[in-house]
């Protein structure tokens, strides 16, 4: 299933790893809601979870890849920009639409797709890159306080 986290989705840094499983877990909250009739109390909470906690989770991974000296850094910011436009699309179209159906199957649709094409590719390739060049991947970039405030990442 699209919203559950696989071990070939593993980046090898733990932080990093910790993040992408909440994210999948919140849009896996959505499914399940939708399967049981609250899909509608379900996409509101994500759309203002994935407003706050995707610019946190960037965040974090773009510092990391700066004190790595990561040379695709400046790439995958962009694709992170592009994710997060798509966030805000998706919210204003929530807004306009309201919570139904196909609002519900396109907001699972794009941050799966999306999510999972980012994980497996993009930070793949940049924990590679730590670990050619002997980091860890979890650096001080992935140990801010979440947007939540419980201290989870």
């Amino acid at each position: 299933m699209l919203t559950q986290w696989h071990e070939d989705m593993a980046t090898g840094s733990e932080a990093v790893d910790k993040q992408h499983k909440e994210l999948l877990r919140r849009v896996d909250d959505l499914l399940k809601g939708a399967k049981s009739r609250k899909g509608a109390e379900e996409i509101g909470r994500l759309m203002w979870f994935l407003k706050k906690y995707v610019r946190w989770h960037f965040r974090d991974e773009e510092k990391l890849m700066l004190e790595a000296g990561y040379p695709g850094h400046h790439s995958h910011k962009t694709q992170h920009e592009i994710f997060f436009r798509e966030v805000l699309r998706l919210e204003t179209l929530h807004a306009e639409q309201g919570d139904n159906t196909l609002m519900i199957v396109a907001v699972i649709t794009a941050m799966c797709e999306w999510l999972r094409s980012h994980f497996n590719k993009l930070d793949k390739e940049f924990i590679d890159f730590l670990k050619d060049t002997g980091q860890n991947g979890n650096g001080k970039g992935g140990h801010h306080e979440s947007p939540e405030g419980n201290g989870e990442q």
